[in-house]
């Protein structure tokens, strides 16, 4: 009894420490059958968080078919991002089993999302809910595979609802379309759709994280500089155009130079009246392509001048690349510049490669024309963008290592999307596999910058064929118009974080000019725009920001603080009664004692 008591008090005054808090919800996934079709199945998902570093654990009884490693890190990263919480301070375990293999992969995503952030707000998950879908960058929620079966397979443990990506409500498989919103009538179960992090979370709490922004506030610096690339780009354009203006266009190549180039600079002057500047930007450049190479066609250039030509722009390309690498790169902005500016320049150098084999390979220097013409704006566009360099804002850890790392995280998120898109799709992603495989040439040449943003562009290019995966072709303009609205959101949100995504709101601005007249093309921007507008999940700023960190232990939390307390009290209590009865049971004896002896 004397060893018993204190160790009662000693695990009542500490258990709230000792013991972490585990959550759970249930995943919905597939699972391969005999016959190489699938059916939905069910796994337990469960988390626990500890105070640590920030790493991240996953085990899964047995192994899923697809890796689902990525995805966990990603959804950590993403819930972090939307709760505005310092996770380096905690490891974050992550457990998934099922009666049978499955496959999960990126398909988990956003309950693994929904899970860590509803933990890391303290928020309650109403556990007769489930979700599947992808979680990508800016917390969006993306399609998946396999959504009637899992619906049925939720509707057969008990489950109440189920949320699904936005544009899934009808899907097709094979030659069968299912109406998501008439299945869900007929067994009992409500489906609904979801596009964000955010609203898969209230759905599953009842409870939402506040938003401190309500529409973009577009940087200043950012429309001052992009109106000047605009303009540099498009005065450009002006005196191509007058050089080209007395020029003959004798043939129909020519002619269809002339009318496209004409066709642009009209594009761009709207563009820019309007205040899309990139926009405009983007279409001078595209006038710029036209106009050059229409001089170069009636210049009728031989080819020993055309060897001259294509040695002088590669010493432009490496000149200036040396001197961008020794330009500081500190902010997220400068970052993306010289991203930008590496990939110009080595767009230029590629085509110049072509080039000089065309050119070894043929007497005719009609085809070199447009490769040296496209080489030379693809230079002069990389100027213009150096301009975004140095211009201030939050400073983030970018040196080597960290870069290195956060290429390899992109690359595996691609790789992972790609494994799992052809569990349904085989050989459908040839061009991707090729941008992956590009990333990690960067990666082993240690262009840690060209490594992430390819795989970022990798990412975006499986994410496209994810989005349009079993949705009706005529739900594509609803599907890109709620895209555009996330990705403003997605803007807004990084905005009032004083971080001014240039490449995510140029991109978005692009995929807006583009929505009526090249749909695919607006798709892909707008994915583009989300990949590359939230870079800062991989990086940590260096100003000692602690405004939005999670409590470490011995930091005051006041929930914990009161659990504390409150075993403190009942540790008393019983020590009390236990004293008191000790004294009791001693005077009984010393009254025996006296009774005895008197």
């Amino acid at each position: 009894m004397k060893k018993t008591v204190p160790l009662l008090i000693i695990f009542l005054l500490f258990a709230p420490i000792a013991f972490a808090e585990k959550g759970h919800m249930k995943l919905l996934a597939v699972r391969e059958i005999e016959n190489g079709t699938y059916e939905g199945g069910v796994a337990d998902l469960y988390l626990e968080i500890k105070p640590g570093t920030g790493r991240v654990f996953l085990e899964t009884f047995p192994l899923t078919k697809t890796d689902t490693q990525m995805s966990t890190r990603l959804a950590k990263a993403v819930a972090c991002d939307l709760t505005q919480k310092d996770c380096d301070v905690f490891d974050f375990f992550y457990t998934i089993t099922a009666d049978s293999a499955i496959i999960a992969g990126p398909s988990a995503g956003s309950s693994l999302a929904v899970l860590t952030a509803a933990m890391l707000e303290g928020f309650d998950l109403n556990e007769k809910y489930a979700a599947t879908g992808t979680i990508n960058s800016g917390g969006l929620i993306g399609p998946v595979g396999g959504v009637k079966e899992k619906v049925e397979a939720a509707k057969a443990i008990g489950l109440k609802k189920v949320l699904i990506p936005s544009g899934e409500m009808i899907v097709t498989a094979g030659n069968e379309t299912t109406n998501l919103s008439y299945l869900s009538k007929q067994i009992g179960i409500q489906v609904v759709e979801v596009s964000t992090l955010d609203e898969a979370l209230k759905e599953f709490t009842g409870k939402e994280i506040k938003q401190n922004y309500r529409d973009i506030n577009i940087d200043s610096q950012y429309k001052d500089t992009m109106r000047f690339l605009s303009q540099s780009l498009c005065n450009r354009s002006k005196k191509l155009q007058q050089e080209t203006k007395n020029l003959k266009a004798n043939n129909n190549i020519t002619k269809a130079l002339r009318e496209e180039a004409t066709n642009l600079t009209s594009k761009a002057q709207a563009a820019y009246n309007s205040g899309t500047y990139y926009s405009s930007a983007s279409y001078c450049f595209g006038a710029n392509v036209e106009y050059s190479t229409l001089a170069l066609y009636t210049k009728n250039l031989s080819k020993a001048t055309m060897q001259q030509e294509i040695s002088k722009l590669s010493s432009q390309i490496e000149d200036f690349s040396k001197e961008i690498d020794k330009r500081k790169r500190e902010t997220i902005t400068d970052l993306e510049s010289f991203m930008v500016i590496k990939e110009r320049l080595n767009e230029a150098k590629d085509t110049l490669d072509e080039a000089k084999k065309l050119l070894n390979a043929t007497n005719s220097t009609e085809r070199i024309i447009r490769p040296i013409a496209f080489a030379q704006e693809r230079i002069n566009s990389a100027y213009s963008w150096a301009s975004f360099f140095g211009k201030g804002g939050k400073k983030f850890n970018l040196n080597s290592d960290v870069l290195k790392k956060s290429c390899q995280a992109k690359i595996s998120e691609a790789d992972e999307r790609v494994q799992y898109v052809q569990l349904y799709l085989p050989a459908s992603l040839a061009s991707v596999q090729k941008s992956i495989k590009k990333a990690q040439e960067e990666l082993r040449n240690g262009n840690y910058e060209l490594c992430l943003s390819t795989a970022s562009k990798a990412a975006a290019d499986v994410d496209i064929v994810l989005s349009v995966f079993g949705v009706d072709p005529g739900q594509y303009k609803n599907l890109l118009e709620r895209k555009l609205e996330i990705v403003r959101n997605n803007i807004a949100r990084q905005s009032s974080k004083g971080l001014f995504p240039i490449l995510g709101y140029s991109y978005y601005e692009y995929a807006n000019s583009l929505k009526d007249s090249d749909l695919f093309s607006a798709m892909l921007y707008s994915e583009y725009a989300l990949e590359l507008g939230n870079l800062d999940i991989y990086f940590k700023e260096t100003n000692g920001n602690t405004k939005n960190r999670i409590p470490q232990p011995f930091e005051f939390d006041w929930k914990l603080v009161s659990i504390f307390l409150f075993g403190i009290v009942v540790g008393s209590l019983i020590t009390v009664v236990v004293l008191k009865s000790r004294i009791r049971t001693k005077d009984s004896k010393r009254k025996k004692k006296r009774r005895l002896y008197s």
